[in-house]
């Protein structure tokens, strides 16, 4: 019996997991003047391929889809959740992140949620 549950173990460490995704964020000048923001991603725990990012801003005014289109994104690889000359109006409060994809892994499709907090000068 041990032996068998120490093998129930081991699967349970190698069983793939849900993508774990942290959000960081730059301070950049807008063209039309004043401050914004432009995010950046990071998959923690697992290569993954991505779809789709979508952020909401703190006052769910301003949302934009970011087309990944398949996009393979090693774990710990940061990359762009928008365009080079895209920036967002700097909101101060909780951002909303769902990202949307498969993991590399099995090509399970998951969606998944993360927040950054900005917080006013």
């Amino acid at each position: 019996l041990p032996i068998s549950g120490s093998c129930k173990k081991d699967k349970d460490t190698t069983d793939p997991q849900v993508p774990v995704f942290t959000v960081t964020a730059t301070t950049v000048q807008l063209q039309g003047g004043g401050e914004g923001l432009q995010f950046f991603g990071k998959c923690t725990n697992e290569d993954v391929k991505l779809t789709t990012v979508t952020n909401t801003s703190p006052i769910a005014v301003q949302s934009f889809t970011y087309e990944l289109n398949g996009n393979s994104i090693a774990k710990n690889t940061e990359f762009s959740l928008q365009d080079e000359d895209v920036g967002f109006l700097k909101e101060p409060g909780t951002w909303n992140f769902t990202f949307e994809g498969k993991r590399t892994s099995d090509n399970e499709s998951f969606s998944v949620n993360a927040t950054l907090l900005i917080t006013a000068k």
